[in-house]
């Protein structure tokens, strides 16, 4: 690939992308339709903005377990009340060391707090709606001059990939479209004032529009791909913005590491996009949807039926409000009665009760909700929800390596760009950090070595009781520290080595005299003891 694509290339290669994508498309228009109306503009983009949407759907179980499994992974991978993930080298012994220890503690701390108070918490749950329904998720991360970094969850229907050889999204299209009063405070902030340079920069169509204020919108291309490969660059991304209109580059730039996130929940094999447990649910949603209308047109026929009468048994046209008179010609048996009398509405309620299951299971909703039995003690809820969590981790291990990976590198990046992450020890000079997830479900996957920890030590009491010489062989404090990890417990109320041992100092020294203390007050009372045997000897001899 040339270290720069030319506007022609980047306007062919969306529309290949495009024309790639088309099935894609049909098939998400299906299940924004079901389960995220607001967003079921994919193919239908001339809809008209703040149009009602889902006024065609009579029951929404399949949203509600959308935004059920989407609220779980929030919680349970980016909570915002915890420290989802740390800092590590990668080796047992350099993490041990306080200096190390420390300052990977303190930046973690930082990164949170960067993350927190962006605008992260609000964006990433769009995020994973888009991944449980639609299958693949987009998120630009950015520089800001504010917060550090600013978050943008990206529709589906402007966004393009395409896959590199490693299996991961390392190039990403966007079709979107801007006034030419957004186009210039982006772009030209500072030659606003001046239109000649507006329209250098921008094109006369968007000049034109923005002197007149002109509310059009222009067609704007954002291609972000890799450098030319085979040389390293200071930025191995470039980023080009094109206007349709002109066919013409308005912005390149690069980034050091990739913008987007893009995330799949699960991804077939010679695919780009992916796929999710919404598909799964659609059929299921599709059948719930024309069976909740059929028993809602049942229920209404059981409460107001059709009614059949003679034509010519009654003097006046019928009346069925409440109090109404009905006059027919005397002589006559014949009445007004339901065309149905054996409508059973309790058949389609049942079935439409299963497809509503079939659709939570799809979404785990089951595996998502503890019920509690009333007997349930402390410990064994603990027990399950631990369970539950580790039940969920395989099929989210795809959102570390995609989503959240990506993310920390990034803000890592940005924040050694912004000179945020301190100095560090020496003896991290050269390291490389990884990030170690600390969520819900990933302590849950790890309490296992806990647990593995504590059963040796109940399995092996009796024989520690019988031979306590048998205690030598463990490493008693590593043991607690590694607790401390597994089960999330926070390491900054760990004591330095150096703390540790001037305590134990101080501890050996206050048992030192506390022995010669004894001691002295031993020989004293021995002494006292032998002072009346001394005298007898002494007065014998005089």
């Amino acid at each position: 690939m040339a270290m720069k694509m030319t506007p022609e290339q980047i306007i062919q290669m969306m529309q290949t992308l495009k024309s790639e994508r088309s099935v894609w498309e049909t098939h998400w228009q299906d299940l924004t339709d079901m389960m995220l109306p607001r967003k079921n503009d994919i193919i239908r983009t001339d809809e008209v903005k703040g149009r009602k949407k889902g006024i065609e759907l009579y029951d929404n179980t399949a949203m509600n377990s959308a935004e059920l499994l989407a609220g779980a992974l929030h919680g349970l991978l980016t909570n915002p009340s915890q420290q989802w993930f740390e800092l590590t080298t990668g080796y047992e012994d350099l993490d041990a060391n306080d200096d190390v220890r420390i300052y990977l503690q303190g930046l973690t701390k930082r990164m949170h707090n960067i993350l927190n108070n962006s605008n992260f918490q609000t964006e990433v749950h769009e995020v994973y709606l888009d991944e449980v329904v639609l299958g693949t998720a987009f998120m630009h991360m950015d520089e800001d001059d504010e917060t550090v970094v600013r978050f943008h969850a990206n529709h589906i229907a402007e966004m393009f990939a395409v896959e590199g050889n490693k299996g991961f999204i390392d190039e990403v299209y966007r079709k979107f479209k801007w006034t030419a009063r957004k186009l210039v405070q982006e772009f030209a902030p500072n030659d606003a004032e001046d239109l000649e340079k507006v329209e250098e920069k921008l094109g006369r169509s968007v000049a034109r529009a923005f002197e007149k204020g002109k509310n059009d919108k222009f067609i704007v291309y954002h291609a972000v791909y890799k450098s030319d490969f085979r040389e390293k660059a200071k930025q191995p991304y470039t980023s080009q913005y094109i206007l349709e209109l002109e066919k013409k580059e308005i912005h390149v730039g690069g980034f050091r590491t990739f913008p987007y996130m893009v995330p799949r929940w699960t991804k077939a094999t010679g695919e780009t996009y992916g796929r999710s447990p919404g598909m799964n649910a659609l059929p299921e949603a599709k059948t719930l949807n024309a069976m909740s209308l059929a028993v809602l047109k049942g229920a209404q026929k059981t409460v107001d039926p059709p009614l059949q009468a003679p034509d010519d048994g009654f003097v006046r046209p019928k009346r069925t409000t409440p109090g109404a008179i009905l006059y027919y010609r005397a002589g006559t048996n014949d009445r007004i009665q339901p065309v149905f009398n054996d409508t059973r509405l309790d058949i389609g309620v049942e079935i439409t009760r299963d497809r509503q299951f079939r659709i939570r299971e799809s979404f785990f909703v089951d595996q998502l909700q503890l019920r509690e039995g009333p007997q349930m003690t402390a410990t064994e809820v603990n027990r399950r929800t631990e369970e539950r969590m580790r039940l969920l981790g395989p099929m989210l291990g795809r959102q570390q390596s995609e989503f959240l990976a990506p993310l920390i590198e990034r803000l890592f990046d940005i924040m050694v760009k912004k000179d945020l992450i301190g100095e560090p020890p020496e003896l991290l000079r050269g390291a490389d950090l990884v990030p170690k997830y600390s969520s819900t479900i990933a302590r849950a996957q790890r309490v296992d070595e806990g647990n593995n920890t504590l059963r040796a030590f109940q399995a092996s009491a009796p024989f520690l009781e019988q031979s306590p010489q048998a205690f030598d062989i463990i490493d008693v404090e590593k043991v607690v520290r590694e607790n401390w990890r597994n089960y999330g417990a926070s390491q900054t109320v760990l004591r330095r080595k150096e703390e540790i041992e001037a305590i134990r100092e101080s501890r050996a020294q206050a048992q030192q005299e506390a022995r010669e203390r004894q001691q002295g007050l031993d020989n004293a009372e021995a002494v006292q003891k032998m002072s009346p045997a001394i005298q007898q000897a002494q007065q014998a001899e005089s």
